[in-house]
């Protein structure tokens, strides 16, 4: 349905006009909307959590930038033609432009301001746009259906995804009624479906909504099998012949050969805490965060006897409670596991309670493989493992360590974290914890079966001259941190060899350090076991993920294949397990710090603290930022920096639009022919009857018709008007009109008020 502007001969009614308008521009944002949230997907899924275009938000403010410069395009439309509308409706986005891309507040404004801008003038030149548009919708259904399938992804769990689903539907309905009813003349326009959608949003859900997982878990159930059978077969194959393998969660049977580093979601976390720490730099003096780092082990659960040293361990330290604030902090994640298929439960290191629904989950191996979909609870106890207060209580380690009773553990426990330790570990498991600790078995974790002579000159020239086991723990790991990372690397001499014997790893470490020089985790870990045990020091090996949190708050966090780690563990007379991190791509554990101060803690922080987010900063508030403050400020950020100039910019440009309207049809006018004044003149007198017809009188061509609308006592003169435009239009090119024929237009236009 088409318009132009300027002409007055108008095909169809005022009302159907704006309901037509009304229709096209509704499809055209229902479609922005979705393809915004798809986009917004996808790109997350290729670029990570990090993307702004993955923000959720994205898609809203995309369509708030869409709408505003829609609104910009009909009021341009008033002065100009759409073309030139449309190009001028852009200008207030370059003023935009300059003043988002120091907005750091809310960063995804910009990106989504280019989208909306860019959605806008692609959908405006698109022909016939609104039944394109409405097929077009079809290729997007299959898009999410196959992002649905394959990835898991629009699983509806987040505002955007629902109002994208119902948008979706609204559209989708349209278009299969268009395809099949529009020839009989009985489609329903596109606001009958958006009353439908209306009442969707508006009338309330039940809590337990209709189940359909059963249904649609067929599909995803058989791509995944397909997938895993795939990667299974891709694995072995590689472990048979020597090629690369992708990286994944493996327990303990990686075997240092190549790998390729994939990214299929393999854990998802759930949190409410902050994803970073807060801190004073103090060579700036400016707060500073710090993103949080998590480690994932698998197989081992919750280790009562490892939370019961170390609690004895702060006792005979005469750690209280604001001494722990500054290098402990109890948290609480979610896990749901994703594409992984595995017996192993895995949780954070220092995990204190694991609830899987009401039931406590006790071992780190279960009876059955935890497929797609197994949730679990986990609250952990994050340690600062770089606090230069704990290395000091490291280093010099208890001779003994006292031995609390379980009603002294309980009240020390709350003392500290606030927490209900009856929660954590009963009586019986407190009781079995200590006998553990006393039976100091580790002989296990001294096993050097395969190691040569060389790695032990090696261990001894590396560790001369430490005193402490923990100095010795670090010289080691600085020592490995100088070897290159790279996944292009190959195993042990023994093509069997891996990380489940020591004997394996003696292999791959002798390999690693005298031979090829260069390797990743599997490398760096075996190295740095081998060569603890040959110090003296129990050593294990942890098997999971490292993730890094972006420091942007996230709904969920996506853990990839590409997350999958090994790192080494030292075991420390009376201090208990130390994780470290030998390996070259990452930070060491022991070089980065929250860098929390005794004198930051907060006395009047109660036992009722849970945990989570850092409540230190340098002033000693809470970093935990009140959503609804922050919101204000952003919001009265927008309004005074971003908002209130383009408002005042954009009316500016009206105004300048039409006063140079206005100025180029006075010089138009004045500078015209005869034949233009008298053809200006006979438009501006028709404009003027229809107004005062009240709508009645249209343009059909006639303008005898316009004659009789005239008052009685101007139609002698209006039609003498009307006669020498007749002639001028009909006659011959020398027919032009006298100056006193145009004086006599004008003087009928000024007195009908045509004086535009």
């Amino acid at each position: 349905m088409t318009e132009k502007h300027g002409l007055l001969s108008l095909k169809i009614p005022e009302r159907e006009r704006i309901l037509s308008v009304f229709a096209t521009e509704a499809v055209c944002t229902l479609f922005a909307f979705s393809f915004a949230a798809i986009f917004s997907e996808i790109i997350r899924g290729v670029m990570g959590d990090n993307a702004f275009v993955g923000d959720v938000s994205f898609p809203f403010w995309t369509i708030v930038f869409f709408m505003l410069f829609t609104g910009l395009y009909y009021i341009f439309r008033l002065f100009v033609s759409g073309i030139v509308s449309a190009v001028l409706s852009t200008v207030p986005a370059f003023f935009l432009f300059f003043l988002l891309k120091d907005l750091s507040a809310i960063p995804v404004l910009l990106s989504s301001m280019v989208f909306g801008v860019a959605l806008r003038l692609a959908i405006h030149f698109i022909p016939s746009r609104e039944k394109k548009l409405l097929y077009a919708v079809i290729l997007l259904d299959i898009v999410v259906i196959g992002l649905f399938i394959g990835k898991s992804s629009f699983t509806g769990e987040n505002l955007a995804e629902k109002v994208m689903c119902i948008c979706l539907v609204t559209l989708t309905l349209s278009a299969v009624q268009t395809l099949f009813f529009e020839k009989n003349k009985a489609s329903f326009p596109i606001y009958y479906f958006l009353i439908i959608a209306l009442v969707t949003l508006i009338v309330p859900m039940k809590k337990e909504p209709i189940d359909w997982n059963k249904v649609v878990d067929l599909g995803q159930r058989f791509v995944y099998r397909i997938e895993s059978i795939a990667s299974d077969v891709s694995y072995r194959f590689a472990s048979s012949f020597g090629d690369s393998y992708t990286a994944g969660y493996s327990s303990f049977t990686s075997t240092g050969k190549k790998i390729t580093e994939g990214e299929r979601t393999q854990l998802i976390i759930e949190s409410k805490d902050a994803p970073y720490y807060t801190y004073l730099d103090e060579a700036t003096g400016k707060n500073t965060k710090l993103r949080k780092t998590l480690y994932l082990a698998g197989g081992r659960g919750t280790e009562k006897a490892q939370f019961a040293e170390f609690i004895a361990f702060l006792y005979a330290n005469g750690t209280d409670r604001e001494r722990a604030l500054t290098f402990t902090e109890v948290s609480n994640i979610d896990l749901e596991y994703a594409y992984i298929d595995t017996k192993d439960v895995i949780v954070p290191s220092r995990a204190l309670l694991v609830t899987e629904g009401e039931k406590k989950v006790r071992e780190g191996v279960s009876e059955k493989a935890h497929r797609k979909g197994y949730r679990i609870s986990v609250k952990y106890l994050d340690i600062d493992y770089a606090s230069p207060e704990l290395i000091a209580m490291f280093k010099d380690a208890p001779t003994e360590l006292p031995e609390l009773t379980y009603d002294e553990a309980c009240n020390y426990v709350n003392e500290l974290w606030g927490m209900r330790f009856t929660d954590i570990m009963s009586r019986d498991e407190y009781d079995e914890a200590l006998a553990q600790i006393k039976s100091g078995t580790k002989r296990e974790y001294l096993n050097v079966t395969g190691v040569t002579p060389e790695l032990k000159e090696l261990a001894d020239m590396v560790t001369a001259g430490a005193e402490a086991d923990y100095d010795k723990c670090r010289l080691l790991e600085d020592y490995l941190r100088q070897y290159t990372y790279s996944k292009d690397a190959v195993g042990g001499y023994n093509p069997e060899s891996n990380m489940s014997t020591a004997e394996g790893m003696a292999d791959i470490a002798e390999r690693f350090l005298f031979d090829t020089k260069k390797g990743y985790c599997v490398h760096y870990t075996s190295s740095m076991i081998m060569l603890l045990r040959l110090s003296g020091i129990p050593a294990r090996a942890a098997s999971g993920f490292r993730y890094a949190f972006p420091f942007d708050r996230k709904e969920k966090y996506e853990v990839s294949s590409g997350c999958a780690h090994v790192w080494p563990e030292a075991y420390i007379e009376n201090v208990g397990w130390i994780p470290f991190e030998p390996t070259g791509a990452y930070y060491a554990l022991s070089g980065t710090s929250w860098h929390r101060s005794g004198a930051n803690a907060d006395d009047a922080w109660t036992a009722e603290y849970h945990g989570g987010i850092n409540p230190y900063d340098s002033n000693g508030v809470s970093a935990h930022v009140d959503e609804e403050e922050e919101e204000e400020k952003v919001s009265a950020l927008l309004a005074f920096k971003v908002f209130l100039p383009t408002v005042v910019f954009t009316v500016v440009i009206i105004i300048l639009l039409v006063a140079g309207i206005y100025l180029i049809k006075i010089l138009h006018y004045r500078y015209g022919t005869p034949r233009q004044k008298l053809f200006y003149d006979v438009e501006q007198i028709k404009k003027s009857l229809i107004k005062r017809s009240g709508g009645t009188l249209t343009d059909r061509g006639l303008l005898s018709e316009f004659t009789e609308a005239a008052p009685e006592s101007m139609r002698e003169e209006l039609g003498k008007v009307f006669d020498v435009f007749y002639r001028v239009v009909y006659g011959n090119k020398e027919s032009e009109p006298t100056p006193e024929e145009n004086a006599l237009a004008l003087e009928m236009r000024n007195r009908l008020g045509g004086r535009g």
